[in-house]
Order: structure tokens, then C-alpha cells, then sequence
């Protein structure tokens, strides 16, 4: 009879638990692995320098930007995959902006030799 009754509470106590655990909706924050995200900005801030040869302070502004663009996506409003495309060409919108004519075209001209090379060939 205890071992009865030690069971039956132990799976209410399991259950009433679980219940819970899936109705607690907590807050997502600004970025979910923010760590990563700073992480792969630097690359690809640093990629970019090594193309176009940033000032520091273009690096300043670009940092910004992204993290700008990073907190209007972490919201729900802009959690749409339609959404998401047209924030992103925005962010690529302000990123050229901070570039020089020059280089903008030194970006443009890595970009079409790079899409021109080894990844189009066939055979």
C-alpha cells in the first residue's frame, strides 16, 4: 500500500511539474547567443577591412549599425521572414553608406570576381 501511494505521488509531483514547466514563457533576449553573434560581426567586419581597408571609425559605425539591426530583429514585429529580408537589405543599405565611392567599388569588384570564379565553373 505505500509503495502504491509513494507512486502515485511521485508521478503527481513529476506531472504537476512538467505542466508547469511548459506554461512558464519567459523573455527571449536581445540575441540568443550574443557571444556568437559578436563573434562572427568581428569576422566579418575584419573580412571586410580586408577588402575595402576600413578607418576605425567606419568600423565604429558598422559595429553600431549591426547592433542596431540586431535589436529591431530580437522583437516579435519584426520576427517575420518577409520582415527579416527587408531589415536585412536595409542594414546592407547603411553599411554601403559608410563606405567611400572608392571603396564601394573595391567591395563591388571582390564580390564580382569572387561569383565570376571557381564556384560558377562547370565541368
Amino acid at each position: 500500500m505505500k509503495k502504491t501511494i509513494l507512486a502515485i505521488a511521485t508521478i503527481v509531483t513529476l506531472t504537476i511539474g512538467n505542466s508547469f514547466a511548459q506554461r512558464y514563457r519567459h523573455e527571449v533576449p536581445a540575441v540568443n547567443n550574443s557571444r556568437g553573434d559578436n563573434a562572427l560581426e568581428e569576422y566579418q567586419i575584419n573580412k571586410l577591412d580586408q577588402i575595402v581597408k576600413l578607418t576605425r571609425k567606419q568600423e565604429n559605425k558598422i559595429k553600431k549599425i549591426e547592433n542596431h539591426y540586431d535589436e529591431l530583429m530580437s522583437t516579435r514585429r519584426y520576427s517575420s521572414f518577409q520582415n527579416a529580408k527587408r531589415l536585412e537589405k536595409a542594414k546592407q543599405k547603411d553599411i554601403l553608406e559608410v563606405l567611400t565611392p572608392v571603396q564601394r567599388q573595391r567591395l563591388f569588384a571582390y564580390q564580382n570576381n569572387y561569383n565570376n570564379g571557381r564556384y560558377n565553373r562547370r565541368g
